[in-house]
């Protein structure tokens, strides 16, 4: 289980991220979502690593993660995507994801086995050999999701995947996401796209302003008067 207690994140008076806490087990799919600004983002880097909280822990499977840095943490079993996508553009697909299984792999044929296996699982295998820099958008976020799945994690973090992709392209990587969850990936997702939030979520968590305002089912929060509030801007007055 991923555990999330009590996280805050200062950044001098600004408070991105204000006590949030929550439970992911590996066999379930969580969104967060919540209004640009809202902590999001801030969130994942706390879980991934990448930042550490001003107060709260993270852990998995009982250990503690917080303060450790990102590299120990992808070790440990979670990986992240990013909202912009950041490939090696100067590299093929295929060397982008080597770099991601090299975080398990021993050796560079055991690398290469790994990253050849996840580009066929997302789609890219065609695509191997193709500098990231020519790549199209939809094929660079799919590209991001296999650098991170090469970690082998327990958990797969990712922020807004399907940003910039129309809906048929949206429910084609859902697709492909179910299907590595099936396989016993726990996935969180930061997504604006509420046809696949309701798509995939077991659960779903509402921040605004830092703060879980909403979790429970998608029908549940987004039935939230609180959300449509927040994040809708339907107005109850």
């Amino acid at each position: 289980m991923l555990q999330a207690r009590d996280i805050e994140v200062r950044f001098g008076g600004l408070v991105a991220v204000d006590g949030v806490g929550f439970d992911v087990e590996r066999n379930q799919i969580v969104s967060i979502i919540g209004p640009n600004g809202a902590g999001k983002t801030t969130l994942f880097a706390v879980l991934a690593g990448f930042q550490k909280p001003t107060r709260g822990t993270v852990t998995l499977d009982g250990e503690v993660l917080t303060g450790l840095p990102a590299h120990q943490v992808a070790h440990r079993g979670i990986a992240r995507t990013f909202q912009i996508v950041r490939p090696f553009r100067d590299l093929s697909a295929l060397d982008n994801v080597i770099v991601g299984a090299y975080a398990k792999a021993r050796t560079y044929r055991a690398a290469v086995d790994e990253a050849s296996a996840v580009l066929d699982e997302v789609g890219l295998y065609a695509k191997r050999d193709f500098l990231a820099a020519y790549l199209t958008l939809p094929d660079l976020k799919l590209l991001e999701v296999a650098k991170a799945l090469a970690t082998r994690p327990k958990y797969l973090l990712l922020d807004e995947v399907m940003s910039g992709l129309n809906l048929k392209e949206q429910h084609e990587v859902a697709k492909m996401l179910e299907t590595i969850h099936s396989r016993g990936t726990g996935i969180l997702l930061v997504e604006h796209s509420l046809a696949i939030v309701q798509r995939m979520s077991d659960r779903v968590i509402c921040l605004d302003s830092g703060r879980k305002i909403a979790e429970g089912t998608a029908e549940a929060v987004m039935n939230s008067e609180a959300v449509q509030v927040a994040y809708m801007g339907v107005d109850h007055a």
